[in-house]
């Protein structure tokens, strides 16, 4: 094919544009799936092009090449997710929180952490302190307080930490045990770490900490409105008859 003003916009110069948009469209992908999937669509394309249109060896073998390793790269990432098992305290965590995690990278973030038994009383975070770490409350429970004054619980399934972990700012309360409990615990600086290596570990970890956030307020606003209620029921119950 001629390299012509013409010829960049014929019929078949639009199968060579259809590989490079689907190349450009795949760098736009977070997920790595996505990625490689368009990469692979994008080297079909250039092969068609390169081999029915320019008849360039060169171009048709390494856009095989590139094919294969996309192919081989996420049938190993099959291979792996396939093969990668949880305990029923891992299984509950990835469901509870990071049920679009792959395998692969579930198993990279809870190696990063570490399952401990806790005494009642350890303290799990003190207020005016940055985080040292964020816990996966298996088990067990904590109390939340600000002052001397008792604010909330931590229950089985949440978190502690979560919400001044990824900018390093002092803790708002204290946290601590109020029995014996399983956690999953993992160092502040490791998470951080973490998001900022791994994007889509970084997202995964983002959005479980948000739901676990927005439910404590959820939960928070329910409570209030609840002792304004109760406030005004005594209010009314109190008031001198007219």
């Amino acid at each position: 094919m001629e390299l012509t003003v013409e010829s960049a916009f014929s019929g078949e110069g639009a199968l060579g544009h259809a590989a490079y948009l689907l190349l450009v469209v795949s760098m736009l992908m977070r997920r790595m799936i996505w990625l490689r999937l368009l990469v692979i669509a994008s080297a079909l394309v250039a092969i068609a092009y390169a081999a029915l249109i320019l008849t360039d060896p060169v171009s048709t073998m390494w856009e095989t090449m590139l094919v294969v390793v996309n192919v081989a790269q996420l049938s190993l990432t099959w291979w792996i997710d396939r093969r990668t098992q949880f305990d029923a305290r891992e299984s509950r965590m990835k469901a509870l929180h990071f049920p679009a995690l792959p395998p692969h990278l579930m198993r990279r973030l809870l190696k990063a952490g570490t399952w401990r038994d806790l005494p009642a009383g350890t303290r799990l975070a003190t207020a005016g302190t940055p985080v040292e770490a964020v816990y996966f409350l298996h088990d067990g429970g904590a109390r939340v307080e600000v002052g001397k004054g008792l604010v909330g619980h931590c229950t089985p399934g949440g978190f502690v930490g979560e919400m001044t972990v990824s900018t390093g700012e002092p803790a708002f309360a204290d946290v601590v045990l109020d029995r014996a409990s399983v956690v999953w615990e993992i160092e502040a600086d490791t998470v951080r770490w973490l998001m900022a290596d791994n994007p889509v570990i970084g997202q995964a970890l983002e959005a479980a900490f948000f739901r676990v956030i927005r439910q404590r307020l959820a939960d928070s606003n329910a409570r209030i409105a609840g002792a304004l209620d109760a406030l005004a029921d005594r209010s009314d119950a109190d008031a001198p008859p007219t």
